[in-house]
C-alpha cells in the first residue's frame, strides 16, 4: 500500500479514537493528564514516522496500523499504566477507608497507600528515562542529532 495512503487512514482512525474515548464514559476513568487529543497526537506522529521509515509496509490499511501499535504496548508505556493503576488503588483504598468502621481494616489500607506513595516518584522518574530512551531510539527531530530534516 502507498504510505502517503496508509498515514492519511492512520490519521482518520486517530481522529475516529480520540472522538470516541473523549463521548465516552473511559475518559472518566482515566488517571492520566495527558488529553485523548494530546495522546493520539503523540501516537500518530510516532505513527506516521514508523510508515515514513517502512515498519508497516506490510500492512494493508490505517487500521491494521493502529491495532499493531495498539498491541504493542512500550516499556514507557506499561510504566505510565502501573502509575495510572496504582492511583487508583489508592483512590479505591481510601474510598474503603472513609466507609469502614474497622480500624484494623483501615490502618492496614493507610500504610498500603503509604507504600504507593513512596513508590510513586521512582515510578515517575523511571517512566521519564524510558521516555528519554524510546525518543532517542526513534530518531525524534526534538533531540539533538536526531532524526530531523533541518
Amino acid at each position: 500500500m502507498n504510505r502517503n495512503q496508509l498515514i492519511q487512514q492512520v490519521k482518520s482512525e486517530y481522529a475516529r479514537l480520540a472522538r470516541l474515548e473523549n463521548g465516552s464514559h473511559f475518559s472518566d476513568q482515566s488517571y492520566s493528564t495527558t488529553s485523548p487529543e494530546a495522546y493520539y497526537e503523540k501516537a500518530l506522529q510516532q505513527a506516521i514516522r514508523d510508515i515514513s521509515a517502512g515498519k508497516f509496509d506490510d500492512c494493508g490499511s490505517g487500521q491494521q496500523v493502529v491495532e499493531r501499535i495498539a498491541n504493542h504496548k512500550t516499556k514507557s508505556r506499561r510504566i505510565q499504566d502501573t502509575i495510572e493503576s496504582t492511583l487508583h488503588n489508592m483512590e479505591a483504598a481510601q474510598e474503603i477507608i472513609a466507609s469502614t468502621p474497622d480500624d484494623k481494616t483501615a490502618q492496614q489500607l493507610q500504610e498500603a497507600n503509604q507504600r504507593r506513595a513512596d513508590v510513586i516518584p521512582s515510578m515517575i522518574r523511571e517512566l521519564k528515562e524510558e521516555q528519554a530512551r524510546e525518543e532517542l531510539k526513534s530518531d525524534s527531530p526534538n533531540v539533538i542529532g536526531g532524526g530531523g530534516k533541518g
